[in-house]
């Protein structure tokens, strides 16, 4: 015959053993994590930081040359933004026009643009802006974008920055990135 005494005994080991796989198995996991080294698993590869708070481009107040209102959707972006455009930006420009090359057949999804919210007469080289195909912007809004670079996804979220200085090949890496994650833009 079963004694009553040991089935009572066994059922608690049970419910303590089944409440202590858990927590052991969350310890287990903090110490492969952060004491053997691998918490960079746990980092971002991107080489811009996030902006924050996010940001929409529409709510930039953003017109083009013509004055007609622009919303920065429908397809992949790269902005140069400065209050006046001047030698680092130009610079920037012309890192950037090269941004083609390396995204090779994704080229066509990613579009260059200068946005400027200074004066009007704060960028005054047209033929340059022509011949990199890029576009200029003013941003007339009451928030404003600090001088840098940033990359702008398809449905208007201004989501990476960069610093004026950026390379070609640091935001064509997170470029292409993201390019090979979505088909959108």
């Amino acid at each position: 015959m079963v004694d009553r005494e040991i089935v009572k005994k066994n059922r608690w080991q049970v419910v303590i053993m089944v409440a202590a796989l858990p927590i052991l198995a969350l310890f287990g996991v903090y110490s492969l994590i952060y004491l053997a080294g691998l918490d960079t698993l746990l980092q971002t590869t991107n080489a811009g930081e996030f902006v924050d708070p996010p940001l929409m481009a529409r709510d930039l107040g953003l017109s083009d040359a013509e004055g007609r209102a622009v919303d920065g959707s429908a397809a992949w972006w790269v902005w140069v933004a400065a209050e006046d455009c001047a030698a680092a930006c130009q610079q920037s420009l012309a890192a950037l026009g090269r941004l083609s090359e390396r995204l090779a057949e994704d080229a066509s999804r990613v579009r260059l643009a200068v946005v400027v919210s200074g004066p009007a007469d704060s960028f005054e080289s047209g033929a340059a802006l022509d011949s990199m195909a890029a576009e200029q912007f003013r941003s007339t809004g009451e928030q404003r974008l600090a001088d840098g670079v940033y990359i702008v996804d398809p449905p208007g979220n201004v989501v990476l920055r960069y610093p004026m200085e950026v390379g070609v090949d640091v935001v064509a890496e997170d470029l292409v990135r993201m390019l090979k994650v979505t088909r959108s833009g």
